[in-house]
């Protein structure tokens, strides 16, 4: 695997088990005096009269917006009965020699409107890297190291002025939404809705209409995740009518259709995917497009327009078209989490037309992936497909070796 960008170290790695970006966002000299404070049931002013010091100003030490003097931050741990935790997080954090990048971050999350485009566009990278990890080892081992990098885009964001205030705001919101996709994948469906409103307003704030678009559309996925498809609907047509870059607007248009499929608008479904379609065709690339969009192509096109028929019932179509669109996908994400549910839907799809030995067979190839990955969402669609065919052939062999199969895990 490649070496990741120097901002993905500091956030920490799930992979490995390390702690760094909870040291980096949540162990801050405020985060550890105000837990302090709570436990030991000490309000601001009355730690500001033992002090003695402004109570004005300890409440900006407290929010990180102040750094404390190191007499006042012994005081601080003597009061609080820290045991040294405030003088430890007062000191400067270690950094080598040799990454000059990481002691630029420390700096800047000090001296947050001092932030410049190295540290934003190292921030972006970050977040890239971190999607494109995902891809390989799935949403539950990338969402805690997620958090911690949009927990120092935020903090950052707080106070940052000059011209890469803006940029920061994007990347927040492209942070934003990228866990508010990692929360909804592994079904935490009550944090995702606050992470997509949030990467709403903040694209607002950036200026970017497509990165709105895309929390709107992205809020739409959540609706569909649910079950709510008349919210699905009405927040992927207002996404599609936001969005200018063509990517954008593709994704949320052909998600007007599947939404419309599902509430059985079977000509308005088939029309606004062939609407998807054209006006990809006619996109030359979507260069204007987030970098959120990195994985989105013709081949997913063609599979979600697989989906649109087997919520119409054109079972077999719809395998053969998914199948059609998963074997023309890219390497890198063909073994991705998100990838194995369509496997899934199509072999449901299949099943559905009757072909049950090849439905349980794809069924099978695809459990090894939703292994890997811990694909919440995949591995909810592969029971339910074997839950309908066990009642349409229970005695089937290859039903029940799948079924074993699924016990076994």
């Amino acid at each position: 695997m490649k070496a990741l960008p120097w901002c993905l170290s500091l956030v920490g790695n799930t992979m490995n088990g390390s702690n760094l970006g909870e040291r980096m966002v949540a162990v801050s000299f405020g985060d550890v005096m105000r837990r302090l404070m709570a436990e030991r049931g000490v309000s601001l002013r009355a730690l500001a009269r033992q002090v003695p010091c402004n109570a004005g100003y300890l409440s900006k030490v407290s929010r990180d917006l102040k750094r404390p003097s190191e007499d006042v931050a012994a005081r601080l741990d003597d009061i609080l009965g820290a045991g040294g935790a405030l003088l430890a997080a007062h000191a400067p954090a270690p950094v080598p020699d040799s990454d000059p990048d990481a002691a630029r971050l420390l700096y800047v999350e000090r001296h947050p409107m001092r932030i410049d485009a190295v540290v934003v566009d190292g921030l972006a990278a970050t977040l890239a890297s971190q999607r494109r990890l995902e891809d390989v080892v799935g949403s539950a081992a990338v969402v805690e190291a997620a958090a911690a990098h949009l927990g120092i885009v935020l903090r950052l964001l707080r106070d940052a002025r000059g011209p890469q205030a803006r940029r920061l705001a994007a990347v927040a919101s492209e942070a934003s939404q990228f866990n508010g996709w990692l929360n909804t994948s592994i079904g935490a469906h009550d944090k995702a809705g606050p992470l997509y409103d949030q990467a709403l307003r903040l694209g607002m704030q950036a200026g970017d209409e497509d990165l709105a678009a895309t929390a709107l559309s992205m809020r739409g996925h959540l609706a569909w995740a649910i079950g709510e498809y008349g919210t699905m609907a009405g927040l992927s047509e207002a996404a599609a009518g936001m969005a200018a870059a063509v990517g954008t607007r593709t994704v949320a248009t052909q998600q007007h259709g599947r939404a419309l499929a599902l509430l059985g608008e079977r000509e308005a479904a088939l029309r606004a995917i062939g609407e998807a379609e054209e006006m990809f065709a006619c996109g030359q690339g979507g260069q204007d497009d987030p970098d959120g969009l990195y994985f989105y192509g013709a081949e997913l096109l063609t599979m979600q327009r697989g989906l649109i028929l087997a919520y119409l019932g054109e079972h077999q179509v719809a395998a053969d078209v998914i199948d059609t669109g998963l074997a023309r996908l890219p390497e890198a994400i063909r073994d991705s989490g998100w990838i194995a549910w369509y496997r899934a839907h199509g072999a449901r799809a299949r099943a559905a037309a009757g072909e049950v030995d090849a439905a349980a067979a794809a069924l099978l190839k695809t459990l090894p992936v939703v292994d890997a990955t811990g694909s919440v969402k995949a591995r909810a669609e592969i029971v339910s497909a074997w839950r309908q065919m066990a009642r349409r052939w229970p005695g089937r062999s290859c039903v029940v070796e799948l079924g074993e199969a699924l016990r076994r895990r």
